[in-house]
């Protein structure tokens, strides 16, 4: 499933693999991303993204922006409460706005 709008983003499906972002989005749970949001906005805290693993650039990772930075990165963490739930700014850093790919969308938004 694929749709255009204005700021030529698509959205497109996305299969979570992981507990990094439970209990907002479990595994193996289907997500639409907004590929390409981010080109024409600027990331807000609290939105999920879908974005490139800063160390490991083959890996996706589905993540929350907690804090933007006025140079636009961001920090990302996940929304699993156990402290080894989720790898995500606390061990890779600040993510550059280049690296995330599209904002994901669930139900509460």
């Amino acid at each position: 499933m694929s749709a255009m709008f204005g700021n030529n983003c698509q959205t497109h499906p996305v299969i979570v693999n992981g507990d990094s972002m439970w209990p907002t989005i479990c595994d193996g749970e289907q997500v639409m991303c907004e590929i390409g949001y981010y080109e024409s906005t600027k990331p807000r805290i609290d939105e999920i993204v879908l974005c490139i693993h800063p160390l490991k650039p083959s890996v996706r990772v589905i993540k929350r922006i907690t804090e933007v930075c006025s140079d636009g990165r961001v920090f990302l963490e996940g929304d699993n409460p156990d402290p080894i739930g989720s790898t995500d700014s606390h061990a890779f850093g600040l993510v550059a706005k280049e690296q995330i790919l599209g904002r994901i969308l669930i139900s509460s938004q």
